[in-house]
Order: structure tokens, then sequence, then C-alpha cells
């Protein structure tokens, strides 16, 4: 056994008896959480909900951007939104009417913004689900469950460009697609909407007959958001807490609630970075032609199960390219269908990154992000009551250096008001090297009535991971251990006060095989805080000031790293030009050696920069953002300058430049790291674009090109056409992989 083994086999009990305090700090923040949650009764009344009885109809609107009269006779009808920005309770700048009504089988909303100069309308963006903040937009969200935490959110800008989201306990998940219809007109008068939502698309409690429901107006130029419910600064449209009531929804159907999807991907590759002696060479060149099958099945309307087989991601946007300077793996975000399908029901403990015990990314993607093929799997989500359910298992094809995999996550939480207090427990290494188990409980407290109407969040949880590894060569004897992690947070995230206190706890043998972890073993002690002011009779919308602090500890609590970041100024004005002036320092004791190999030597670092960053509003045809920043960086200093520039030529043509410069002046010698993306994006239609994004960095002197054609014929019904190439720039470029696939993916609803 080696050295490293032995430890760890002796210290398993006493990891084990680690876990009492651990427990014991959690029941002392789920007792906070209490406290919480009586004070928040005790200290602020709850104002009044708008409520609003939606009219029924026998004759469906045409949903063509046209407001008819007599289409909209039996609708629910709102005369007017009141200002949360820039001027809470304020009456607003524009006239705004909202008609709303049903069918058993549709939700239809349709909105008159009335505009004294439609000529300034701002309508920039054209591709689906990309934000639209930046323009005009009405948008409205649903609480079909009542629970003031969680619905959908649905956004429509002047363009008929739709945005749609997910919403979980103060979280949104943008990348989900419903189906649902909207379209928008403009004329001489200002623009009108008009949207259908079928309730095939959601979840919903069938034997409600109350909703939350909320809805906005943006006018883009003034920076001014119009809300029926909750017409404050310190919320978004999305804080369910705060909705109103949507009265008269008992009696919808949802139809038998089945979607079968099948898609065909025809994929040729031609990989000349293989040599013929590979023991994969015969894979260099082929053509496969390869169909899937998806299935959603609404078990009840609240229940929804899904099964894939199959499964092919080819499609998938890819990643953006980063460059790592430091010495823990960076973060990507989920992108893939499939596993975003109810995805916030599998959040644990409001963490994002760093002690995740589930992370999708680990499925279905090896550790360079390329596809692993699955052979199948299968989702049951939903809420029953006041519990929200996930249970999730996939089945991973074998490879070279694992056998079959079966990867499986369970999670399940009960709400109480906001709150919630739930559990989660993951099985399954997917890298094929042995079983990892981890089992977590979690306590998230929210309060948007706090105070008086403002927020408070807080949140405790704690986690155990179990590795069984399998026999590994002599010369690289298994590690089996167990291990823990605990933390908590608070958080008054306000307009005029903004502060935020943390601490989490990570064993040196925590290691949740299907979550991110990518730094165990420390102390984690981080807090910040923001003041804003809004000058009246200004040409600033904001002025703010901030700071933020942060210690990282080791087990034995020696300080292995430290920051300090003040931002003294960071102003904005009404369309969100912006100037900010920040420094930071930081301590850091580096264990190994860079891992870009800039010859620096093990031992403690500090680390001064000062960085300004200039940034353009998104409404100027030339869009850009300009940071540069200087200081000390190891034993050297670190010069870097960074743009993101984006040229808006017409709605339909628009073309983007990143590009990131670090010159490392280090004593082991200097390094020039340069980073480019470039992206021209064609957008035909709202439904149809075509975007072509060319990465470069010149650590691996790698050029990938991503060429992606989208037509969505309607929602679940789409035609992709993607070439993804790659070059290799060390020396004379040359191609090293060419993969163009199309793939055909059409919905049948029943």
């Amino acid at each position: 056994m080696s050295v490293r083994s032995e430890r760890v086999a002796r210290s398993t009990p006493r990891r084990l008896a680690a876990l009492a305090p651990a427990c014991g700090t959690i029941a002392v923040l789920l007792l906070a959480g209490d406290v919480l949650l009586l004070a928040g009764g005790v200290l602020a009344e709850e104002p009044a909900r708008p409520s609003i009885q939606i009219g029924w109809t026998q004759s469906a609107p045409t949903i063509d951007g046209r407001i008819e009269p007599d289409e909209w006779q039996d609708a629910a009808h709102v005369d007017g939104l009141t200002q949360a920005l820039p001027d809470a309770g304020q009456p607003p700048t524009e006239h705004t009417e909202v008609w709303i009504m049903t069918d058993q089988d549709h939700l239809y909303v349709a909105a008159r913004l009335w505009d004294s100069d439609p000529s300034r309308i701002v309508r920039n963006t054209m591709a689906r689900d990309v934000s639209t903040r930046r323009d005009d937009r009405f948008g409205f969200t649903l609480d079909p469950f009542l629970d003031r935490q969680n619905g959908y959110f649905f956004q429509v800008n002047p363009n008929s460009v739709r945005r749609d989201s997910l919403l979980e306990g103060g979280r949104g998940e943008s990348s989900w697609d419903g189906r649902w219809y909207a379209k928008a007109s403009i004329d001489e008068e200002g623009w009108t909407v008009e949207i259908a939502i079928p309730y095939q698309s959601i979840n919903f409690d069938p034997d409600a007959d109350v909703w939350g429901f909320n809805m906005a107006r943006g006018i883009r130029r003034r920076d001014e958001i119009d809300r029926w419910a909750d017409p404050v600064r310190e919320r978004f449209l999305t804080a369910m807490g705060r909705a109103g009531n949507l009265i008269g929804m008992k009696g919808i159907r949802q139809g038998a609630g089945l979607q079968l999807i099948p898609s065909l991907t025809t994929r040729r590759v031609d990989d000349t970075n293989l040599p013929s002696t590979n023991p994969t060479g015969d894979q260099r060149h082929y053509t496969r032609i390869a169909p899937s099958f998806d299935a959603f099945y609404k078990v009840t309307p609240s229940v929804t199960a899904s099964v894939t087989t199959k499964t092919d991601f080819g499609e998938t946007e890819v990643d953006d390219r980063q460059v790592n300077l430091g010495r823990f793996a960076l973060f990507f975000p989920e992108r893939r269908d499939f596993f975003l399908q109810d995805a916030l029901i599998f959040d644990f403990g409001d963490l994002s990154t760093n002690g995740r015990p589930f992370f999708s990314r680990n499925i279905g993607l090896d550790e360079r992000g390329q596809p692993v093929s699955l052979l199948g799997g299968g989702k049951v989500t939903g809420r029953v009551g006041n519990v929200k359910f996930g249970v999730l298992d996939v089945v991973i094809d074998e490879r070279r250096r694992s056998d079959q995999q079966n990867l499986f996550v369970g999670r399940m939480a009960a709400n109480f008001g906001e709150s919630t207090v739930g559990g989660i427990v993951t099985h399954g290494e997917p890298d094929g090297d042995g079983n990892n188990t981890v089992a977590g409980l979690d306590f998230v407290y929210r309060n948007t009535n706090f105070l008086g109407g403002k927020t408070l969040r807080a949140a405790a949880w704690g986690q155990v991971s179990h590795n069984d590894p399998h026999q590994a060569a002599a010369e690289d004897p298994p590690i089996r251990g167990t291990g823990y992690a605990f933390g908590g947070r608070i958080a008054y995230p306000n307009d005029k006060h903004n502060w935020e206190l943390v601490t989490n706890v990570f064993d040196d043998e925590f290691d949740p095989a299907l979550g991110f972890a990518n730094r165990v073993g420390i102390r984690e002690f981080r807090g910040n805080y923001r003041r804003r002011w809004r000058p009246s009779d200004s040409i600033l919308q904001t002025i703010d000031s901030r700071i933020e602090g942060a210690i990282i500890t080791e087990q034995g609590r020696r300080v292995e790293t430290g920051s300090f970041v003040w931002r003294p100024i960071d102003v904005q004005n009404f369309v969100n030009d912006g100037f900010r002036i920040e420094y930071e320092h930081r301590y850091d004791v580096a264990t190994v050696e860079n891992p870009l190999s800039f010859n620096t030597p093990a031992g403690r670092y500090h680390f001064d920069e000062g960085r300004i960053r200039v940034t353009t509003s998104a409404n100027r045809r030339l869009v850009g953002t300009l940071l540069a920043g200087y200081g000390t960086f190891y034993d050297g200093t670190r010069a870097r300058l960074s743009s993101d520039v984006t040229i808006r030529f017409t709605r339909n043509v628009q073309a983007g430049l990143i590009y990131g410069y670090d010159n490392l002046r280090l004593p082991g010698g200097d390094e020039n790291i340069h980073l480019l993306r470039a992206r021209l994006s064609l957008f035909f239609t709202s439904d149809i674009s075509w975007v072509t994004l060319v990465q470069y960095d010149s650590v691996s002197d790698q050029i990938g090109v991503n060429s992606r054609f989208r037509w969505i014929i309607e929602d679940g019904r789409e035609v992709f056409v993607v070439l993804n190439q790659g070059f290799d720039a060390r020396g004379d470029v040359r191609a090293t992989r060419t993969a163009p696939l199309a793939k055909v993916q059409w919905t049948f609803w029943f």
C-alpha cells in the first residue's frame, strides 16, 4: 500500500467522525434559517398582490401580431402598468394595454405597447433565446403551482424574437426551449404582440384555480421597466415570490401529454491528426448515419418522464475557448437540450461552481469536451404537492479505457413558502475508474418581503462522497476514501445595498465524480459589498462602489490564497455606456509549478493589478468593451488587454471580435498569449440563422471553426447543418479534423 493510500485508509474513521461538526454546523444554519423565517414574517407585512380573473373563449385568436377587437373580446383587460425602473412606483412614460384569455388548450396574451415616437423603438436582436434586455420587449411569468418560487418566463421583442426560461428558486435556465408561438408588428402608434402558450408545453396542477402571474414591458431608450405586480428596483420580473394572481385556470387540459422526437444525423469525419499506426486509425475517415429518439410523456400534468437513446449532440453550440492562467480547472456551462430539460430541479444548495454534487457535463463528454456515446437514458421530473423531485439514469457506451457505465442522480426537495429543504444522491464514475457515491442535504431560504419589501437569501448544505476505485496497476495503487464538504451563505441582493457572506469547507478526499470540484482540501471564506447611488437630474443612471474579499486556507488553517478587490467607481448612463476602475491584491501559495510551464517555481506570491474597463451601449451600431490591466504576476509582471467588439451592419448581419492579449515578463522567460474569437452572424428571419465562429489561442496553437445553420420550422421541428473544422497552426497551417454533419429533428405531439 502506498503512503498516501495508507494515510487515507487510516483516516477514514477520523473523516467520518469529522462529519459530526459538519452536521452540527448545518443544524445551526438550519436553525438560523428558521429564525430568518420568523424574522421575515415579523418585520414586514406582506403587501397586497394584484389579481385578475382570466377570460375564457371558444374562438382561438390568430397569432399574427395584429390585435383585432373581436378576437380579444372575451379576454381580461389590464389598462396600464407601473414603473419599476428607474422611478419605482411612478406612472410609466408610455401607455400599455394587455389582454389575457384561455381556452382548454392554450393560454393567450396580447399587448398593445403604445409609443409616442415609434421611430425610436429598439429592436436589434434577431436570434432565438438571445437576451433581449438591450431591446424594447414585453414578457410575462407563470407560476402554475403557486409555490411562489418556480415557473416559466416568456418574452418577445418587436422582431418577434422569442426568449424563454425555466425558473426555479430564484434562478433561471435560459437554454430551455418550450413550444409556443408569438408574432409582433410595428405601426405608427407603437407595437403590438400576440402570444399563445400550449398547455402541452408546461407542467401545472390541474386542480389549481389560481396561478402566479406577472408581466412587464421594457422601453430601452430610457432603460425603463414597467411592471404589473411588484414594481420595485430590488427584484426582476422572474421573482415569483412577489407575483400577482391569475384566477380562473381550473378546467384546462394537457391532452395525452406525449411527445415523440425522432431525429437523424449524417456525419462525415476526416481526421488527419490520427497516425495510421494508432489503434483507432481505422476511424480516421468515415461516414455515419445515426438515428436517435427522444420521448417525453406527462404522467400527470405535473410529472414528466423522458427517455433518450443513441443520443447525438453534434448540433450543440461549441464552448467558448479559454486560456487558463490559474491553477484550477475552468467551469463550462451545459448546452445540451436533454440535460437542460427541468435541469434546475437538480440544483443544490445555491452552489454555482465549486462543490456542485451534480454537473451534467460529466455525462457524455470527456475531459476534452468531446462527445462520448450515450446508449440511452431516462429521466422523471415533476412536483407532487409541495415536493419537487428528479431522477436521472444514463448508460454510457464502453470505451477503450472503461466498460459500459451506468450513472444515476436522484434529487428531492420540499417547498415551504419561498424556501426549500432537500437532498441529493449521485452514483457512478463517468471515467470508468471505479464506483463513486455522493449524498447531500441542503436548505435554501428566500424572503422577498424582508424589511419592508427587500430580498434576503441564505443557504446551508452538506455532502459526503465515497470512492471505491477498481484495482489499478501496481505502480498506481488505488485510492479509497470518504470525504465531506459543507458550507453556507447569506445574501442581501438589493438595489441600494447588496452584500454576501459565504463559508465553505471541502475535505481533501471530497470527490463528486458526477459533480464539479476544482479545489478541495480547503476552507473558504468570502464576502462582498456593493453600494449604489442613483443621482437625480444627471446623465448617469447608477454610480457603484464595491469591495470583495476572500481567504482560503488548507485544512490545517494555513492561508493558501487571499484576495482583496476594490472597485472605487463603476458608473453607467441610461443607455448603459459604462466606465470602471478596479484594483486587486492577491496572495497565493503555489505548491507546484504553474501549469502553463512559465518556469515559475513553487512558493508564496503576491499579485497587485490595476484595471480599467470601458463599455459602450449595446444600442449602438458599434458595441464594445475594452479592458486594460497591469500588475505583478508570480515573480514577474503581467500586462493585458482584452476587447469585445460587435458591429451591427443591419439587424440581419452582425460581426463580432473578441481578442485577448497577455504579456507575461518572468525571470524564466517572457510569454505572449493571444486568444481570438471571431463570429459572423446572419439572421434571415428570427427562426433562420447561420452563425460561424472561429477560435484560436497561442497556447495550443490550434484553430477551431464552427459554422452552424439552424432553421426552426416550428418549435421542436428543426434542421441543422454544422461544420466543425480544426487546424494546427504550429508552423504551416494544416487541416486536422473535418467533421460536417446534418441533423433533422421532428417532434410529434399527442
